[in-house]
């Protein structure tokens, strides 16, 4: 008994002493702390290995290369064959290894199967670099092999057999590095990356302090305690916030009215909009039954109603306390706005599609080279990522030439992965042509329109059995944009084709579905362009757009 109120009382003492900004500041600077310094240490530990191997795989590199060099080659089988070595043969080497290697940073040095030194590169200066590199061809010259995990693990060196067409040892290649370089390279990229730990720390709690004082501000320096003591009877109303607010009590008589709803109204041409306090709301807000809500608690979502002279769309839910109705609060908006907002949401949509499409292929070629990476397959490594590149170039090369809008481009690229991953064959046609100036219609307009039309093909598509084709044309001539989906699907009867404009209408009878023709045509008529369909059942389908233009000066 005695512990649980020792417990309850210190727990007491510590929030009243701790506010809210000090809260706030210890919480997100332990946060930055425990996010940014194992991260931090874990990034030196990697960025180390990194240089570490990125010093061994060049001096092996190299080495590669100059012990299968037919030039080092026949060099040393014409200095082995002869009593009197050349000094201009060995000159002959040394040039063609300065030719190889151009960095002042590594060293390289050439023995014959003698063992006598024939080119020493040193023109960084390593020190001792001329002992260590004999004693590292000697002490493999009697094995006559080494592997690559051994050559890869030799310090900042690598040592090579030179063999001739009988595959005896001819010579031996020593290339190495400075100590300084791994050292100080990995001393830099600590540095950098604690000196921006450091940063991030700062400003993390710079960060939190200003946020604290921020929000204390907003709060007028009230607790959180103090201000649910103060809003607790508005709660409902600030739960039920759009735009425009209006209260009524049970009477039907306006109690709340916000600036937004007196700005709303007012260009709805309603008279003494300042006044409208303490008015019977059936005298504004005529066409809403007020009646139901109030003394039947109705609620009304997202319906329509015509205010003076503009229609908007409002939210009506009454204000129920216990077992009573005290009143209701009324939120509205116009609904040009709302129909705007949807049509960009749907255009985001497509965006975000595009997108994920991208990124889950992106994320797959990963896996797949983090594979190759932990097998050490670096030959199929290779081969693997010139070939994404040499593809994904190809691609956007091919679109980016056509398109000159750099958004669409994008847009269409990621409808491509899309169309990979539901293994659709998606094609931009050659004739297309988009000049990047246009005004009207603009780029969101196009992915809105377009999108649609290609993501209700892929929708037919994804699981029909046949063969699977979406050819997109976008044409732009001087006073319009022309714009072609053809689909291989199964095409549509003429009772389906008249109603695939009608809000809420789905082949798939899922209420989630059935807006995006219809969010198209409504974009088309808006832009005073023309949408037409030619299907039949069984020989799939073409959606054809006529957009006017408007060019930029």
């Amino acid at each position: 008994m005695w512990k649980k109120f020792k417990e309850k009382f210190i727990a007491f003492k510590f929030n009243k002493k701790v506010s809210l900004s000090q809260q706030i500041v210890i919480l997100i600077s332990l946060v930055v702390c425990v996010a940014l310094l194992p991260a931090s240490l874990f990034t030196t530990y990697r960025v180390s290995k990194v240089i570490y191997d990125r010093v061994s795989i060049n001096a092996v590199s190299i080495n590669n290369i100059l012990c299968n060099s037919e030039e080092i080659q026949s060099s040393l089988v014409q200095q082995n064959a002869s009593r009197n070595p050349s000094a201009a043969t060995d000159a002959y080497m040394t040039a063609y290894v300065n030719d190889v290697d151009h960095s002042d940073e590594a060293g390289v040095a050439i023995y014959d199967k003698h063992h006598n030194l024939r080119v020493m590169y040193n023109p960084g200066n390593l020190p001792n670099f001329e002992e260590s590199a004999r004693s590292l061809m000697e002490s493999y010259a009697l094995r006559g092999t080494i592997n690559w995990r051994e050559n890869y693990n030799i310090p900042n060196k690598a040592l090579g057999f030179v063999r001739d067409a009988n595959n005896e040892t001819i010579g031996y290649v020593v290339t190495g590095y400075s100590d300084d370089i791994l050292n100080n390279s990995t001393i830099d990229a600590v540095m950098f990356l604690l000196l921006t730990t450091l940063f991030g720390l700062i400003v993390g709690i710079v960060g939190a302090v200003f946020l604290a004082g921020r929000i204390k501000t907003v709060l007028f320096g009230y607790e959180p305690e103090v201000i649910a003591r103060l809003l607790q009877e508005r709660n409902i109303i600030l739960n039920s916030v759009r735009e425009g607010i209006i209260n009524v009590n049970s009477n039907g008589i306006i109690t709340v009215i916000n600036s937004e709803a007196r700005e709303l109204l007012r260009q709805a041409g309603i008279a003494d909009i300042n006044s409208l306090q303490g008015k019977y709301a059936t005298d504004v807000l005529k066409h809403i039954s007020l009646n139901d809500i109030i003394k039947d608690g109705k609620i009304v979502v997202d319906a329509t109603a015509k205010f003076g002279n503009i229609v908007f769309v409002f939210t009506a839910v009454p204000l129920i306390s216990g077992n009573r109705i005290l009143g209701a609060v009324i939120t509205f908006r116009k609904k040009s706005v709302v129909e705007k907002m949807a049509n960009q949401l749907t255009g985001f949509k497509n965006y975000a599609t595009a997108l994920r499409a991208q990124t889950h292929e992106f994320m797959n070629k990963m896996h797949v080279i983090m594979g190759l990476i932990d097998m050490k397959a670096y030959d199929e490594l290779k081969n693997y990522t010139q070939e994404i590149a040499h593809n994904r170039n190809s691609e956007v090369s091919y679109v980016v030439t056509r398109l000159k809008d750099i958004t669409l481009s994008g847009f269409i690229l990621g409808k491509m992965s899309r169309s990979r991953e539901l293994d659709i064959d998606f094609t931009l046609t050659e004739e297309s042509e988009l000049r990047g100036d246009l005004e009207v219609p603009s780029v969101h307009d196009l992915v809105l329109i377009a999108g649609n039309i290609i993501e209700n093909s892929f929708d037919v598509l994804k699981n029909f059995d046949g063969e699977r084709i979406v050819n997109l044309s976008i044409l732009d001539f001087d006073k319009e944009i022309v714009i072609v989906v053809e689909d291989s699907g199964p095409g549509m009867n003429e009772e389906t084709i008249k109603k695939i404009y009608q809000r809420g209408f789905s082949s798939k009878n899922d209420s989630g579905h059935g807006f995006g023709l219809f969010l198209v045509k409504q974009n088309i008529d808006n832009l005073n362009g023309t949408i037409t369909v030619e299907s039949a059942e069984g020989e799939g389908t073409t959606f054809t757009v006529r957009l006017p233009v408007k060019k930029e000066d």
